[in-house]
């Protein structure tokens, strides 16, 4: 029996940056956005997250076109839950120079929806072509 995955996942992540630190964080929803989320509609490729007045907000994801009546919903910022010494942390990194925070994945759980934030640092061309390499041969080595 196949186990279903409760996941949406941004799968480029770990090619384009390093990751430094992982939060695990909640998020304010609407219903029609859990519903799409729910039936994994949601793209979080191109998205990052900003900090504005001292809070949290995932931008620019991608979610599909919803309908309720025959109005089209808006697509706004979705604002994520930390506590304050988390959020002072993650904007005093973001003052140094490289540092991004870049949602990871959406953990769908029976009640609670999740999302796993990360402070990540860009990658440069040769480290990207190290990283493919690598797991190149991690592969060749699995299948002797």
């Amino acid at each position: 029996m196949k186990k279903k995955k409760n996941k949406i996942l941004n799968k480029k992540i770990h090619l384009n940056y390093d990751i430094k630190k992982k939060i695990t964080a909640g998020i304010i929803l609407k219903g029609w956005q859990v519903k799409l989320i729910k039936k994994k509609e949601i793209d979080i490729k191109n998205s990052y997250i900003k900090i504005k007045e001292k809070n949290i907000y995932l931008t620019n994801y991608n979610i599909n076109n919803y309908k309720i009546n025959n109005f089209k919903k808006k697509k706004k910022d979705i604002k994520i839950l930390l506590k304050k010494k988390e959020i002072q942390y993650l904007s005093n990194k973001l003052n140094n120079k490289g540092y991004t925070i870049i949602p990871i994945s959406i953990k769908l759980n029976k009640i609670w929806i999740k999302i796993i934030i990360g402070l990540c640092k860009g990658k440069k061309k040769y480290n990207k072509k190290k990283y493919i390499i690598n797991k190149m041969w991690k592969k060749k080595n699995i299948d002797f």
